[in-house]
């Protein structure tokens, strides 16, 4: 077994023992996640200062090669992480009110990388829930979509089985001013199939004891899904621990998503 498949299966037998195992042993186990990423960004990995240096669709796809990758976010992790978000927000920005389907899809794909990117470099015990999860929704009040209206939001969900990419929309009253920021990001992590089909087809509607799961609890190292789900938001000054989404409402973004197939 070469040492990429030793580190993988190392930190998947931990991560998925009871509480996490021990977090140290994790981070042991993990200590050099750079090695187990894709042999195409291995080297951008090694050399941070090569993010600056390189084209973006060079350095793209080193954000999903990395949260995809199974194990501890490390210290290195979180280094290198803030090196890539400098590319990568720059690249965002010049994505902001796409004119069609094809540009929001780009713009919401990047998007999603870099706010999960920078929710692993805030509460690095995201990950393990993240290792854990059948799929995943990230939602952003800029507009790196088409036809949005006040306090409305856009996003991407994503089943990690399969790979398939559903894009959405969502109201929120704290989406307008961005909860006291240029940008407010959201990222639900779902359990388990059932919970995940059910928001992409169904759509959802915060509720108030749903709503609490973002706060406080959600930033510690045994952070758990509630009811399936495990929500965290972001913005632009890092994790949010007390707003609450009570009363967000999520749906498909039907033009997006059909297009795309």
């Amino acid at each position: 077994m070469n040492k990429r498949n030793w580190l993988l299966a190392l930190s998947l037998s931990l991560a998925f023992s009871p509480c996490y195992a021990d977090w140290a042993k994790l981070k042991a186990a993990a200590s050099d996640l750079g090695a187990a990423v894709s042999e195409t960004s291995k080297e951008v990995w090694q050399d941070v200062s090569d993010f600056s240096k390189k084209s973006w669709a060079s350095i793209s796809a080193w954000g999903e090669d990395a949260f995809n990758t199974a194990g501890v976010w490390t210290d290195k992790s979180i280094a290198t992480g803030k090196e890539w978000l400098k590319a990568a927000d720059k690249e965002l920005n010049e994505m902001l009110n796409p004119k069609t389907a094809k540009e929001a899809r780009i713009a919401l794909n990047t998007m999603a990388d870099t706010a999960l990117i920078r929710l692993f470099n805030e509460q690095p015990s995201a990950k393990l829930l993240f290792d854990k999860a059948y799929g995943y929704a990230v939602f952003d009040s800029r507009k790196f979509s088409l036809m949005l209206h006040t306090n409305q939001g856009a996003g991407v969900a994503v089943n990690r089985k399969t790979g398939k990419h559903t894009y959405m929309k969502m109201f929120g009253a704290g989406l307008a001013a961005g909860i006291g920021g240029k940008f407010y990001q959201q990222v639900i992590l779902f359990e388990d199939k059932a919970r995940f089909d059910a928001f992409v087809t169904q759509g959802w509607e915060a509720t108030s004891e749903v709503g609490v799961v973002a706060g406080k609890e959600s930033a510690e190292l045994t952070a758990k899904y509630n009811g399936g789900m495990a929500i965290y938001q972001i913005g632009e000054k890092g994790l949010l621990l007390d707003a609450n989404i009570s009363g967000s409402k999520y749906w498909i973004d039907k033009d997006l998503t059909e297009t795309s197939r």
